[in-house]
């Protein structure tokens, strides 16, 4: 017996994979605002580019199952 997905179906999965995605991505951005006060002893360049990769995460697109997720600094 073979099963195929409909389409919808899909498209609901990837929505609700791209939900737990941007749950995970605000939640790593909201842990590293302090890397970005003045007095932080962080190498604040490095921070910056860890945080605009969260950012850009939704807006890549594509299939939730090939996000590469940044490594933090």
């Amino acid at each position: 017996m073979t099963f195929t997905l409909n389409s919808n179906f899909e498209d609901a999965i990837d929505s609700v994979k791209w939900d737990q995605i941007r749950i995970w991505r605000d939640e790593e951005l909201r842990l590293s605002d302090w890397t970005q006060l003045t007095d932080a002893p962080v190498d604040k360049s490095a921070w910056a580019e860890y945080r605009q990769a969260l950012r850009d995460l939704p807006a890549k697109g594509g299939s939730p199952d090939k996000v590469v997720f940044p490594e933090k600094p």
